[in-house]
């Protein structure tokens, strides 16, 4: 009983009532109904718990009928009467909300009015104010109230505020933990913080308690395709009521478990049907583009492309993706406007600043620092980089420590991100000609089929290796930093060069057996903290991968070192991105377990390391001479199509 009274203190509710509200809340809705339907309430307290009540059981016929008959005596109770029925029986929540902001500000009203008032303000759009409120009224939340706590939680969800939604659900589920609600907040918000499991776990317990519904097989479908799972994916899809209207982004899953399976046809029927089942979702034109780009399908492209224009000139990845279908074509000054026009978008959105780590990390400031001081002695710092320049000199004096991290406050902070997130120099080196010394590739090709990996000395041509080193070390692209010491630069930030795009060219006419038709997916660059180790162990999404150095020799201290170390082991198909790209630790064990045998390449100036993305692989010990012209750089091309289900 004294639990049952903590639940219920702040309001007068008649004994059984009080059972009542118990019961609700602690997840035994159909017997809290039984004693609610034998108990006509006797008060306006009473009656609230009951419309709470029919609410929760989804009995919105008997709520709106006691809401509209119910003789209210209290200001708050009229006020949520005259608000559910504008919600209910009129659709108009611009009103609905009126009436609950007047009943929630009577100081009498129950914490179940502030669910509705939340409840409320999200069917208005109004997001920020409901999060507000959570924030600035509901604080600490109210113990075992879980309707309120419920709400609550989808208020955080709906501002992105995942940790406090995961927080508030939580609580509520702690007291009533067969909330079908809360079962679908928290496996929202764990998707959203990339717990994939979890967000599977709490998404198929919500669909025990309501078979084949759509919000939960909709985050089934979700969680199956992001672990990789394509045929549990399809397996929930057939699930559903054959007579029940789909939504797009349920065809939108379903096409993307398709295209996993490589299964094409399926996929486009997908795809379509999301672009038929209401207005044209990006995700499903995207969807279609990544399908024809990756066949090679050039008439489909434009087909597409002429339908959908409007819709792929505001996204990235479709931008991206138009860009690599160009490179394919081998129309490299047109490739390249798409990839800039990646970053360009990039810039505007503000990337850089989102991607920057707060506080930031000793390493990332000294290499911006190293950079701007190099295009000072080079005579080719402009204006910004100069300010720049001049705002990081004092950290960097105060540097050395890789663990010293800075977050200075106010003006000094924003002058901090301003110039470690501004583009100060992207240099405009045109490239023509042969970017690919001559080897005997057919021998290459041999060694590649036999074993799965090659070494290609004497990679580049002189010119293509200068123009690529200069670029690397000279444009302020590098605004991705890896704790384990390196930064990165990528194809929709600017790591675009027309060198780097002839290299990424001419080596598929050089290889027709090895990467032939196989479309570039990726591309990007490292640089590495001679301080610190690089890249953990890991593989790769993709079918070849190319990865080569352009450091000059002397900067290696030890020449027995400091490339890769490539294993025999190829990573399981039934392996997620987050387990053979995050997972360093059961990567090891797997290959201790299978007693996989390591390939050394040692490091060297215009080297490249050609393998099967599967292989697992890991950089090497570093030694390299101190200084910012010494840092390793690594340039990794990624061909063929991601690695899929079978």
């Amino acid at each position: 009983y004294n639990d049952r009274q903590r639940l219920t203190c702040q309001v007068m509710f008649s004994p059984k009532y009080n059972e009542i509200k118990y019961l609700r809340s602690t997840g035994q809705r159909p017997t809290a109904l039984s004693l609610l339907k034998s108990h006509p309430p006797v008060n306006d307290e009473d009656a609230f718990e009951a419309v709470v009540c029919l609410f929760q059981m989804g009995d919105f016929d008997n709520m709106l009928n006691v809401c509209a008959t119910r003789p209210w005596t209290s200001l708050w109770a009229a006020r949520m009467g005259a608000a559910l029925v504008e919600m209910l029986a009129r659709d108009n929540l611009q009103q609905a909300l009126i009436y609950v902001r007047e009943a929630v500000a009577d100081p009498a009203a129950p914490h179940d009015a502030r669910a509705f008032f939340l409840i409320m303000l999200l069917a208005n759009g109004l997001t920020d104010e409901a999060h507000g409120y959570v924030r600035e009224r509901l604080h600490p939340p109210p113990a075992g109230e879980t309707f309120l706590l419920t709400a609550m939680a989808e208020a955080a969800l709906a501002k992105k505020d995942f940790v406090h939604a995961i927080q508030l659900a939580s609580a509520a589920f702690s007291t009533d933990f067969e909330n079908y609600r809360i079962l679908i907040i928290r496996s929202h918000a764990n998707f959203e913080l990339r717990y994939y499991h979890e967000a599977l776990g709490n998404a198929q317990l919500a669909n025990r308690l309501d078979p084949g519904s759509l919000p939960a097989t909709m985050q089934i479908m979700r969680c199956q395709n992001k672990l990789g799972d394509h045929y549990a994916v399809i397996s929930a899809f057939d699930t559903l009521a054959s007579d029940a209207p789909v939504p797009p982004e349920v065809h939108i899953e379903l096409g993307t478990a398709w295209a996993g399976l490589n299964r094409v046809p399926e996929a486009i029927a997908a795809f379509r049907a999301a672009l038929s089942a209401g207005p044209p979702a990006l995700e499903a034109v995207r969807g279609l583009l990544k399908i024809h780009v990756n066949a090679g399908d050039g008439a489909a492209v434009e087909a597409l492309t002429g339908q959908y224009a409007e819709i792929m000139d505001t996204d990235i990845d479709c931008v991206l993706l138009r860009g690599l279908h160009q490179l394919q074509c081998s129309h490299l000054d047109t490739a390249r406007h798409f990839l800039m026009t990646c970053h360009d978008m990039n810039v505007q959105r503000g990337d850089a600043l989102a991607l920057l780590h707060w506080p930031v990390p000793e390493p990332r400031l000294r290499h911006d620092y190293e950079q701007l001081e190099l295009l000072n002695r080079r005579g080719k710092l402009n204006a910004s980089g100069k300010n720049a320049l001049a705002v990081l000199t004092p950290y960097y004096r105060q540097s050395g420590d890789t663990g010293r991290i800075f977050a200075p406050e106010g003006a000094e902070g924003e002058a901090l991100r301003k110039a470690l997130c501004d583009i100060h120099h992207l240099p405009e080196s045109p490239f023509q000609g042969a970017a690919l010394q001559v080897n005997d590739y057919r021998t290459i090709e041999a060694q590649y089929a036999a074993d799965k990996m090659v070494v290609i000395d004497n990679f580049l041509m002189p010119q293509a290796l200068i123009e690529l080193r200069r670029f690397c070390e000279e444009a302020t692209i590098w605004k991705t930093y890896y704790r384990t010491g390196y930064t990165g630069a990528f194809l929709t930030r600017g790591f675009s060069s027309p060198v780097l795009l002839a290299i990424a060219d001419q080596l598929k006419r050089v290889m027709p057996s090895v990467i032939g038709d196989a479309p570039l997916l990726q591309a990007w660059g490292f640089k590495y903290d001679q301080r610190l180790q690089g890249i953990n162990t890991h593989a790769d999404f993709a079918k070849i991968n190319v990865n080569f150095w352009v450091t000059p020799d002397a900067s290696c201290l030890d020449s027995t070192t400091g490339g890769m170390v490539i294993y025999n082991r190829p990573v399981p198909n039934s392996w997620t991105a987050a387990d053979y790209n995050s997972n360093s630790g059961k990567l090891k064990t797997f290959l201790r377990v299978h007693n996989a045998e390591s390939r050394r390449v040692p490091y060297r100036e215009n080297r490249c390391a050609l393998f099967d993305s599967s292989l697992i692989h890991v950089t090497d010990e570093l030694h390299f001479k101190p200084g910012y012209d010494n840092r390793r750089i690594n340039v990794t091309l990624l061909y063929g199509r991601a690695r899929g289900s079978e």
